[in-house]
């Protein structure tokens, strides 16, 4: 299951820690901007720090958002998501819910308020919430909320409705590939194998196969009595991931 998330941090994060080789730089006024660009420019300075797993910079620079405009909801967000990852729990319900009050039934807010909540096993207030945001015609991004309660769905178990979440996304972003590799893997879990293999043709064509993704093409090539596709996605397991434990059991079972 930890694996299934991996893919949607990837999405909701936009990216994986790494080390960043930003600096950490006063924004001024000596170009005569207000406090409403100095904390724009802050908490895009925490958004990038953030994605590059920099969260105590990425805190500081929120915090300097709002001490330019406390007003400003994009920095509570940031602020929140940044505590989420630190475990802060109390103040991210808090930043979320302060950026919910200064701009009600934010779309954005909402989508990523409700993962926090699917993550802290509060699974239907985080639905409804990601639900909400989808179905808002003024998000100009649904697909990432559709994704989002696709994968809280997944985690508690209830694959039916988690499948239309994830079908709903790629209906409005069809190279969506975390939607399609979770498609494949539903899919060929209730046993539709042919289904299964349309979606991960579909995610391989648009991502290098992760080695999970590499096993599942093995197993729905199999099911499905294709020789040619088992070989070579065992191959691609052999070249890339020879000392996998999932490679030594998949060829035991063949």
């Amino acid at each position: 299951m930890r694996r299934l998330f991996a893919v949607a941090l990837l999405v909701l994060a936009a990216g994986c820690a790494t080390e960043s080789t930003m600096e950490s730089k006063p924004v001024t006024d000596s170009g005569g901007a207000d406090a409403r660009r100095r904390a724009e420019v802050h908490t895009a300075l925490a958004g990038e720090y953030y994605a590059r797993g920099n969260f105590p910079v990425a805190l500081s620079e929120a915090r300097l958002a709002l001490k330019d405009d406390s007003t400003y909801y994009p920095a509570h967000n940031m602020l929140a998501l940044v505590y989420m990852e630190l475990r802060e729990d109390v103040s991210a319900r808090a930043s979320f819910s302060l950026a919910l009050r200064i701009s009600p039934n934010n779309p954005e807010v909402l989508n990523n308020y409700g993962w926090f909540l699917c993550l802290r096993s509060e699974t239907q207030r985080g639905v409804d919430m990601m639900v909400r945001a989808a179905q808002d015609t003024q998000y100009q991004t649904p697909e990432k909320a559709w994704l989002s309660a696709g994968l809280c769905l997944r985690r508690s178990g209830r694959n039916h409705e988690a499948e239309d979440a994830l079908r709903r996304a790629v209906l409005i972003r069809p190279d969506l590939i975390g939607a399609l590799y979770n498609l494949a893997v539903i899919t060929f879990e209730r046993g539709s194998t042919k289904d299964a293999e349309i979606y991960l043709n579909r995610y391989t064509r648009l991502a290098a196969p992760t080695m999970d993704a590499l096993v599942l093409g093995v197993r729905i090539s199999r099911a499905n009595n294709d020789k040619v596709g088992a070989d070579s996605f065992m191959q691609q397991l052999r070249r890339r991931f020879p000392e996998s434990a999932q490679l030594k059991e998949l060829e035991a079972t063949r």
